[in-house]
């Protein structure tokens, strides 16, 4: 049988001293750990017990582990913590410990080999060597945190003055706790209006800063700017070794810094899409930016509002000046001498060479819709084009770009102002020379006629004298008697293609354009070579020439130019009577 010792009480100043220690580390904003470690440091110091230990709920508020310790084993602590736990909302086999923290009343142990229901924990506590269990309530405001608990290895009867020294003891610790716990929020709550500060101040420099950004955007928009000021300022603002606008097709419209970009590190740009009426118009792109990302976003969203204004009125501008130059193109090559008087009046005002002009007429055999004519190459060129000095008259007339040139500039001079705009191996043009304004209509006729039967050959820029019998014909002011011409010597042809579906025509074609020879003629028409002599042998019957005679195959040459003028200049004229070219 235990035998119960007399518990000495420590001295009240000691007490005293011990308690003001206490609350100078709760005052000076030690964390609750240090507060719960001082605590059973002071507690076993001041109370006599042999160990003492803070117990905690863990996160799921099922167990209480012991957090802070003084005098017990670390083996012990971890048996406790990991082996036998005190769980909590059970009442079977509830612990001393674990009663107090549900009840919220200190629980006594005198002799826990006494005690039924310790038999769970009396293994670790015969090794740890301890009799006697006191286990009071802690406290954090009206709350129930953990307990304080008091371990002896004698045996200590129920002491009530001792009891109420340890509780007051627990109480002026949770005192000192919930001080802590306050300060700390406190201290939360004053680092959190810090942070907010500090994000307000900065939201504050960033719309001050955007604010200037917009600003001198506005400038720009407002003043008389072009898209080059507009990436200087963007350069500038952002920071950018290298910024560049292009449009939806890669066309470079403004750039601003290095020529290159190939010193710049590639994972540092920015970019943002430039919308007009609601479709990608263009980009801007910014390399090597040294603003803020967030800001240089939002410096390069608002230039790409300004660069959207700005391609409206260039583009708004641009179409009137088309429309003009179309209007003017199309009176000015009319066949109506009213219409081309006043025309040549319009653009003599605007400053424009309407004299001593040759027609060039263009045409870009890869352009689609006639949306995106006017942003092909060919039209982008135009628009260059148009701008020199003297201020030359460019516009479009149908499917063709026309443009009124110089007479002091020959085919090689053209083609290299062309070819200087990287336009594509597509376009071709034909220059027509022309006696005046009056004669423009003419000359426009001639260009186009002559582009749409050889003008598509090398090289790029042809003349009329260049395409030879062709060009002779079509100079010929009346294409009636070129009709004529055509009909006298193939209509007897046409007449026998049309009733019996001979192919005369087409083989006479072929058989010209292949140097007169039977063999490669069979072949490009794939019939046998006895079949081409006898259609030619047929042909001589019909028309009464011989394909022996030069000044008759000259015949049957001219004949064929004059058919393809006759339905280069009006197809459904020819329709009943072509046949199907190679």
């Amino acid at each position: 049988m235990s035998r119960t010792m007399p518990h000495e009480v420590t001295p009240t100043a000691v007490w005293i001293a011990a308690l003001e220690l206490l609350a100078r580390q709760a005052g000076a904003g030690s964390s609750s750990e240090d507060l719960h470690q001082r605590l059973v440091a002071v507690g076993r110091q001041l109370t006599g017990f042999d160990f003492c230990a803070v117990l905690l709920p863990d996160e799921s508020g099922t167990q209480l582990l012991i957090r802070a310790w003084a005098g017990l084993d670390t083996f012990y602590v971890e048996q406790i913590n990991t082996r036998n736990p005190l769980t909590l909302g059970s009442t079977a086999r509830e612990s001393p410990s674990s009663r107090a923290y549900t009840s919220g009343v200190s629980v006594w142990v005198s002799d826990i080999t006494q005690h039924a229901d310790f038999t769970q924990w009396s293994g670790p506590a015969r090794a740890q060597g301890y009799r006697t269990l006191l286990a009071v309530p802690l406290r954090a405001g009206d709350q129930i945190v953990g307990t304080f608990n008091c371990y002896n290895r004698e045996v200590i009867a129920p002491d009530p003055q001792l009891r109420h020294l340890v509780e007051a003891l627990t109480d002026f610790a949770s005192a000192a706790l919930e001080i802590t716990r306050l300060r700390q929020a406190e201290t939360g709550r004053m680092n959190q209006l810090e942070a907010l500060n500090e994000e307000l101040r900065d939201r504050q420099a960033r719309d001050e800063r955007s604010q200037e950004l917009h600003r001198r955007l506005t400038d720009v928009a407002l003043t008389d700017s072009d898209l080059a000021h507009l990436a200087n300022e963007s350069a500038q603002m952002v920071g950018a070794g290298f910024l560049k606008i292009v449009d939806d097709s890669g066309f470079v419209l403004a750039q601003a810094g290095s020529d290159s970009v190939e010193d710049l590190t590639p994972e540092v740009s920015n970019s943002a899409v430039v919308l007009l009426h609601g479709e990608v118009a263009a980009r801007i792109e910014a390399f090597g930016a040294t603003l803020d990302p967030d800001m240089a976003a939002r410096a390069l969203e608002h230039a790409a509002t300004v660069c959207a204004l700005l391609l409206l009125r260039d583009r708004t501008a641009a179409e009137a000046e088309a429309r003009f130059r179309d209007d003017l193109i199309g009176d000015l090559c009319s066949g109506d001498p009213e219409r081309r008087a006043a025309a040549r009046q319009r653009a003599l005002r605007a400053n424009l060479l309407v004299d001593e002009v040759q027609v060039v007429v263009m045409k870009d055999q890869s352009e689609g819709s006639a949306t995106k004519v006017d942003n092909s190459p060919l039209g982008r060129r135009m628009r260059s084009i148009s701008s020199r000095r003297p201020r030359l008259v460019c516009g479009r007339l149908g499917d063709y770009w026309v443009a009124l040139w110089p007479t002091s500039e020959g085919a090689e001079d053209i083609a290299a102002t062309l070819t200087h705009g990287a336009i594509g191996s597509q376009v071709h043009a034909v220059v027509a020379p022309a006696g005046g304004s009056e004669d423009l209509a003419r000359a426009f006729r001639m260009a186009r006629g002559a582009l749409e039967l050889g003008g598509s050959q090398a090289p790029l820029v042809r003349t009329i004298e260049d395409l030879g019998v062709v060009g002779l014909l079509l100079q010929l002011e009346d294409h009636r008697v070129v009709a004529s011409f055509s009909d006298r010597v193939l209509g007897a042809l046409r007449q026998s293609d049309l009733e019996r579906s001979t192919d005369l025509i087409l083989t006479l074609r072929t058989y010209l354009a292949n140097d007169c020879r039977a063999d490669v003629s069979a072949q490009k028409l794939f019939v046998h070579k006895n079949t081409v002599s006898q259609r030619l042998r047929r042909i001589e019957k019909l028309t009464g020439l011989s394909l022996a005679s030069p000044s008759d195959v000259l015949q049957f040459s001219a004949a064929l130019a004059a058919d393809d003028i006759r339905a280069a200049s009006d197809p459904s004229a020819t329709e009943r009577w072509s046949a199907p070219r190679p």
